[in-house]
């Protein structure tokens, strides 16, 4: 069997405040601010978000397929950095870890059937916690949230795949409230700098040293 390659990406911090891949082992130079990378922090507050769904049926399976994970390798010019392919779990992770949603094609893949199984959840999850006058369903839900993309893109804003996630894992009608959500907001103090990954580089450039790689 021949041996699996690693793969990797070098990924750098938008304007927005959130990670876009630059370039990666597969396809080369990728165009600016259209492959959005989910950091560490993000991926906790994923993880953090996704855990009410599991009384509801979430699919660890499906929550892992789609992604690939990565640690961070090493800092590089330009306020960029190299992160290696891993094979971590995301909801127990070894190391911070970036999250690459898998697509193929025209938004399909596993990244996209991640998104209609967290919408289907979410809808279970409201529809047993909150008495609607009638049950939600995903397609009401969807009709939103694609509207609000709409708006975005054409205030000339890009859909970080952060922020698609979150707006459903958060989506909660007009009008009502679940007392387990959160008040607070994702805001850039959310999003990991280069600053803040001084201990984590110093920490994996150690163990990279330690183990030969």
């Amino acid at each position: 069997m021949a041996e699996e390659k690693d793969s990797w990406c070098v990924v750098y911090l938008g304007n927005d405040y959130n990670w876009w891949v630059h370039e990666n082992s597969e396809d080369g130079i990728v165009e600016d601010d259209t492959v959005g990378i989910l950091d560490p922090k993000q991926v906790e507050r994923m993880g953090d978000l996704l855990l009410p769904l599991k009384p509801h049926g979430l699919s660890d399976e499906v929550v892992n397929g789609a992604f690939t994970t990565y640690a961070i390798d090493r800092e590089m010019p330009k306020e960029m950095l190299k992160i290696r392919s891993t094979k971590d779990n995301i909801f127990n992770p070894r190391e911070p870890i970036f999250c690459l949603p898998n697509v193929i094609g025209d938004n399909e893949g596993p990244f996209s059937e991640f998104i209609d199984h967290i919408m289907a959840m979410r809808v279970k999850l409201l529809n047993s916690s909150i008495d609607f006058q009638r049950p939600l369903n995903s397609e009401e839900i969807e009709d939103i949230l694609h509207a609000e993309q709409q708006e975005r893109y054409i205030s000339g804003i890009k859909t970080h795949a952060f922020d698609e996630i979150v707006s459903i894992l958060d989506y909660v009608p007009d009008g009502y409230s679940l007392d387990e959500d959160a008040e607070e907001e994702e805001s850039e103090e959310d999003a990991l700098d280069l600053q803040e990954f001084d201990d984590e580089v110093d920490d994996s450039l150690s163990m990279s040293d330690e183990k030969g790689w």
